[in-house]
């Protein structure tokens, strides 16, 4: 046992204090993750000291240019890491899952393989439960309130011109089922691909149980872009409904001409003016500052003061900024749910998070 545990020492970076991910070698010899180089560089001066005899190298292109080191690599390829397991604290040879690069022992991997088949099971099942049609049903309920508010507009017009103002009213009626039903077509021909990709997902018979980690991260993948897209969609297109404003326009002045009026009644839709939500986003005040926590899955912690108004994007900018890291390359969930990612135009305040809440990060290669 001490043997094994003097060669893990030998594998363990010494910034990190983890065994090496892509090991690489400096001019001094001294070697460390390539991650842990990224942290340290400094991309001014494009130079890089060493942490240990604080020997500068100088890296035009950045530590991606640096040797790797190919005995610690070919070490730990033959040695297996055993360690304490977080999840059950046995000492045993762990595995690294390569959805979220957790450290487990085998039985915990095992258990850690059944959560991805019952996260892919839900992902199912919530992918057959979103129904485009609520779309359709939305903007049909939306013109029949519509129709009706301006009906009853009329109404009270045409009770001294009736012949003249129904004839009137027939025509904006057609107008308005002209364009609902240009709107339903523009939404079944936007929406066709990604139904087309829901039904072939959900028409093949999955056999779940016999599936390989794998295949159950490769179906997961393709369930949750559909899913991602058909919800963007499905957003997208309920914002545009909720936008629009349609309205008669004429002069209530001219009741007395109401026959001349009836000829310059012509029905108006008009959308929400961007600027305008721009400039009343602007004036709004935003809340205060929390120091938020976020974890890796080896159980580093780092503390992010942010805004509960601010989106997950911009926490991920943010974070990226400290670490020197691109934000595209992060990936956040919640804690016990290591496989929904968070969205990133989604705000800290809609996952009702609060100064006990910690986010777990994933850095992707």
């Amino acid at each position: 046992m001490a043997n094994v545990y003097q060669i893990e020492n030998l594998l363990q970076c010494s910034i990190c204090l983890d065994r090496f991910q892509t090991p690489k070698v400096l001019s001094c010899q001294h070697t460390f993750c390539l991650i842990c180089l990224h942290r340290t560089f400094n991309t001014q001066s494009r130079t890089l000291t060493c942490p240990t005899c604080r020997k500068v190298t100088i890296l035009k292109q950045g530590p991606d240019e640096l040797a790797n080191n190919l005995l610690l690599i070919n070490l730990m390829d033959v040695q297996p890491v055993k360690a304490k397991c977080p999840s059950c604290q046995k000492v045993e040879k762990l595995t690294v899952c390569e959805h979220c690069n957790c450290t487990k022992c085998t039985d915990c991997n095992e258990k850690h393989i059944n959560d991805i088949r019952q996260s892919t099971k839900t992902k199912l099942d919530e992918l057959k439960n979103t129904n485009q049609n609520d779309l359709k049903v939305s903007i049909s309920n939306s013109f029949k309130n519509i129709k009706t508010q301006i009906c009853n507009e009329l109404q009270s017009i045409r009770q001294q011109h009736d012949s003249i103002l129904l004839t009137k009213q027939m025509d904006i009626l057609k107008q308005l089922d002209a364009h609902e039903q240009a709107l339903l077509a523009h939404v079944e021909n936007d929406l066709q691909s990604i139904v087309q990709s829901k039904l072939e997902l959900i028409g093949i018979n999955y056999h779940l149980e016999s599936k390989s980690e794998p295949e159950l991260l490769n179906l997961l993948a393709k369930l949750s872009d559909v899913d991602s897209r058909l919800v963007d969609k499905l957003t997208e297109h309920q914002a545009y409904i909720n936008s629009i404003e349609i309205s008669l326009q004429y002069d209530p002045d001219r009741l007395d001409q109401i026959n001349q009026m009836c000829h310059n009644i012509q029905l108006n839709i008009t959308h929400t003016n961007d600027d305008k939500s721009n400039q009343q986003a602007k004036l709004s005040f935003s809340s205060e500052e929390i120091n938020l926590t976020l974890r890796t899955f080896l159980n580093q912690e780092y503390k992010c003061r942010i805004s509960l108004d601010n989106t997950i994007y911009e926490l991920k900018q943010r974070f990226g900024k400290q670490q020197n890291l691109d934000p595209n390359n992060i990936t956040l969930t919640k804690t016990g749910n290591y496989f929904d990612q968070l969205e990133d135009n989604r705000t800290l305040k809609s996952y009702d998070c609060d100064p006990t809440t910690v986010l777990m990060i994933c850095i992707r290669k």
